[in-house]
């Protein structure tokens, strides 16, 4: 009986799972008309109104994704799904992973930590900075550090 039961919650959940998903679909293609309706300078003003906000949430205040709908666009909870259907949340999160590896490029000293501790530790000379390389499929993280040469110096 609590099969029957379960299995009758999981088909209604399909169901509501099939329509959420058909209404985001007509909401983007009517969102698609809306933008394709506009004037140039329409768009042109939407644009930069919604960029001119990203760019304060993001790299000013460099604020969460929830400060970024509710303190600078000035939405409402109801925006939460949508921000993440149109791919906002994605944004929000690359930018931040982007600033934290731009942060990276002035680091000083380079440690590796396990599980016993610090298992290897350089401190960077002035002359040497770290680059990364992702290989093997993004799989493997390689580590360099290099000597950055100077412009008239000796090579």
């Amino acid at each position: 009986m609590v099969s029957q039961s379960k299995e009758k919650f999981l088909q209604e959940l399909s169901a509501i799972s099939q329509e959420l998903e058909k209404e985001r679909k007509v909401y983007e293609h009517d969102n698609d008309t809306w933008w394709n309706g506009l004037s140039e300078a329409e768009r042109e003003d939407a644009f930069y109104a919604v960029v001119k906000r990203i760019c304060k949430s993001e790299l000013k205040d460099k604020g969460s994704y929830r400060h970024a709908l509710y303190d600078v666009f000035g939405f409402g909870p109801n925006m939460y799904t949508s921000g993440m259907d149109c791919g906002f949340m994605a944004l929000h999160n690359a930018i931040f992973d982007g600033e934290e590896l731009m942060s990276m490029k002035s680091i000083n000293r380079f440690e590796v930590i396990d599980k016993t501790g610090r298992a290897y530790t350089k401190y960077l000379k002035d002359d040497e900075r770290v680059r990364y390389q992702l290989q093997d499929e993004d799989k493997t993280l390689k580590v360099f550090i290099d000597t950055v040469h100077k412009i008239g110096s000796d090579l």
